[in-house]
């Protein structure tokens, strides 16, 4: 007796390309989600990681879907995910403006910005102010420190009535000091007078966008009411 079996079924060559093609689909909306996740996070460490991150994340999801459910559905599964990781990347409405934040107690401590002088009319009509977002601590009236800078090595000292809370601190320039400079103000922070670290600091809030403190330099009469505006002393 002759017994006739039958060849396994043999995947046809259509069937291979299209699960090549959608297997190469994955890999362009992978690249693709690469490259928008950087571009919207701007290069850095943290975004570098991301990208790490949604690699190793999205591979592992389409080998999975791609053994369980095929190809096609492995491709969805993978732009879903990848869309959800550079939705994660976009910068959060009303957000505080810092994610940081610097306590300064000691008169030796000094805080350092490089900062962009405005132009126009405004800046050099009614002058410049150096504004910092702080938060100033103490026990009861008025603290017993003060501020003081130094603008492109002009030695200020300004006087400044605190109200509580986080607020925006204007510390006025003499009229030229430096609307005429090019560029940017080489600008040095201090407190003075006879700060304590338990009881009356000044926190300075910073922003890793900003690269550092949340300070800059802006017309005066441009400021909004609300800022804390101080007196040269």
């Amino acid at each position: 007796m002759v017994a006739l079996a039958s060849s396994p079924p043999r995947v046809s060559a259509a069937a291979s390309r299209g699960r090549w093609t959608w297997s190469v689909a994955a890999l362009a909306v992978l690249l693709l989600g690469l490259v928008l996740r950087l571009a919207l996070g701007g290069g850095g460490v943290g975004d570098r990681s991301a990208v790490v991150m949604t690699v190793l994340l999205a591979v592992a999801a389409w080998f999975a879907t791609w053994l369980l459910a095929g190809p096609r559905a492995a491709l969805v599964v993978t732009l879903i995910l990848v869309a959800l990781l550079d939705l994660a990347a976009l910068p959060v409405r009303n957000t505080a403006g810092y994610d940081d934040l610097e306590a300064l107690y000691q008169t030796d401590q000094v805080l350092s910005a490089q900062l962009a002088v405005p132009g126009g009319a405004s800046a050099n009509q009614g002058g410049l102010a150096v504004t910092l977002l702080a938060q100033p601590f103490f026990a009861a009236g008025q603290p017993r420190f003060g501020l003081a800078d130094e603008v492109n090595g002009t030695p200020l000292q300004w006087a400044c009535a605190f109200p509580r809370g986080i607020q925006r601190i204007a510390l006025p320039l003499p009229v030229g000091l430096a609307s005429g400079t090019q560029g940017t103000a080489d600008v040095r922070l201090h407190l003075t007078g006879a700060p304590d670290h338990t009881s009356e600091y000044l926190v300075v809030f910073a922003s890793s966008r900003q690269g550092g403190p949340v300070v800059s330099l802006e017309p005066i009469g441009a400021l909004d009411p609300s800022v804390t505006r101080c007196a040269l002393a």
